[in-house]
C-alpha cells in the first residue's frame, strides 16, 4: 500500500530490550500544530474528506529531546475514530529507531550471549498497511535512548499523552489505545498498563500535557523483559513489572508471545509476568514459540495473526 505524506505540525524540538527493528519506511513532510483543546471524546463525526492510508512523521511528542519524536500512520478515512496502536522498538535502552532496524557498530556494542545461544535475526515490526486497511491508526515512537529503561517509559507514557489530548486533530478514538512493543519496547508496553493512573517514578509531567492519561486498553508484548533485576546490572526491583501488579486494579488485556529458545529475555520472563496477571485477576493470554530465539521471524509467521485478532477483541474494528 503506498502512503501519501501529509504535514508534520512543527510544534515542538522532538526525534529494540535487544536488537529490534521498526521497518516502517515511508514519506514525511509539516503542518499546522494541533490545538491544546483537540482532547474531546470519541465521536461518530466523519472525516473531513475520503483520503487514502497517510503518514505524518517525526511529530514531536515532547521537548527533552531531539529523539522524542513520532510517525503516525492514519488509515483511509472512517466514520469513527480510529483505534491507535501505539509501536515501541526495542534496542536495550540504547540502539533502534522507529523506521529503521537496529545495528550494531562493532563487536564490543553488540549482545553478549552464551555460545550456544541462538544468534539474534532482525524481526519485522507489525503489518502497518494491514493495520491500517482494519481501520487502526499506528503510531511508531522513538524515545531517549539513555540505558535507563525508566527513561524510556517515561517518553512513552509522554507519547501516549499526547497522542490523547490530540486525538480529535488526528481522527483518533481516545478511549481505544494498545501498546505493542517487543523487547524493550515489550517493557514500556507492559508498563504502560500497570502504571497508568498512579503517579510513580516512570511519571514526568514536564515532558507536557500531565493532565492527560497514559493509560492503554490492551497490550502486546512481544518477547519483553519483565524482571529487570534478572537481567545484568541488577537494577532497583522498584523497576521490575511485578512490583505494580496487585489484585484489585483494573488492567487491560494482555497477549505476550515469546520464543521458546530465546536466550536474552528468558521465556520465563512472560511465564512470570503472564502468571502474577492472572493471579491479580487480569485478563492474560501466553504463547511460547518453540524454538523461536530472540528477534525471530516466527514471530512475523505465526504471533502476528493472533496479535491482529486480540487486537479486534480488545478495541473493536
Amino acid at each position: 500500500m503506498k502512503l501519501l505524506a501529509l504535514a508534520a505540525p512543527a510544534r515542538r524540538w522532538p526525534v529494540l530490550l535487544l536488537a529490534a527493528a521498526a521497518v516502517l519506511a515511508l514519506g514525511a513532510c509539516t503542518a499546522p500544530a494541533p490545538s491544546a483543546d483537540d482532547s474531546s471524546p470519541a465521536d461518530s463525526s466523519p472525516a473531513d474528506s475520503a483520503s487514502p492510508a497517510s503518514k505524518i512523521s517525526d511529530l514531536a511528542y515532547a521537548e527533552a529531546s531531539p529523539q522524542e519524536r513520532l510517525d503516525l500512520y492514519l488509515p483511509g478515512s472512517t466514520a469513527r475514530r480510529a483505534p491507535l496502536v501505539i509501536w515501541i522498538h526495542g534496542g536495550g535502552w540504547r540502539v533502534g529507531d522507529k523506521s529503521s532496524a537496529a545495528t550494531f557498530p562493532d563487536p564490543s556494542a553488540s549482545l553478549r550471549q552464551p555460545a550456544d545461544c541462538r544468534d539474534i535475526v532482525q524481526v519485522q515490526v507489525p503489518d502497518v498497511a494491514a493495520l491500517n486497511a482494519k481501520g487502526y491508526a499506528v503510531a511508531a515512537i522513538n524515545y531517549r535512548l539513555t540505558r535507563d529503561p525508566v527513561t524510556a517509559v517515561q517518553d512513552a507514557k509522554a507519547a501516549v499523552r499526547f497522542l490523547r489530548a490530540n486525538a480529535a486533530r488526528y481522527h483518533l478514538d481516545p478511549d481505544r489505545f494498545a501498546a505493542w512493543g517487543n523487547s524493550a519496547g515489550g517493557y514500556s508496553a507492559i508498563m504502560l498498563a500497570l502504571t497508568a493512573g498512579r503517579h510513580t517514578v516512570f511519571d514526568d509531567p514536564a515532558l507536557g500535557n500531565p493532565g492527560v492519561s497514559s493509560a492503554v486498553q490492551a497490550v502486546v508484548d512481544w518477547f519483553g523483559a519483565a524482571e529487570l533485576s534478572d537481567l545484568p546490572g541488577k537494577p532497583d526491583r522498584a523497576k521490575d513489572p511485578g512490583t505494580y501488579i496487585a489484585s484489585g486494579r483494573t488492567l487491560p488485556p494482555f497477549l505476550i508471545a515469546h520464543g521458546a529458545a530465546d536466550c536474552v529475555v528468558l521465556p520465563q520472563h512472560s511465564r512470570d509476568l503472564h502468571d502474577s496477571l492472572t493471579k491479580a485477576g487480569a485478563v492474560a493470554t501466553l504463547t511460547i514459540l518453540p524454538g523461536a530465539g530472540h528477534e525471530d521471524p516466527a514471530f512475523m509467521r505465526t504471533a502476528e495473526a493472533p496479535a491482529l485478532a486480540f487486537l479486534s477483541r480488545a478495541l473493536g474494528p
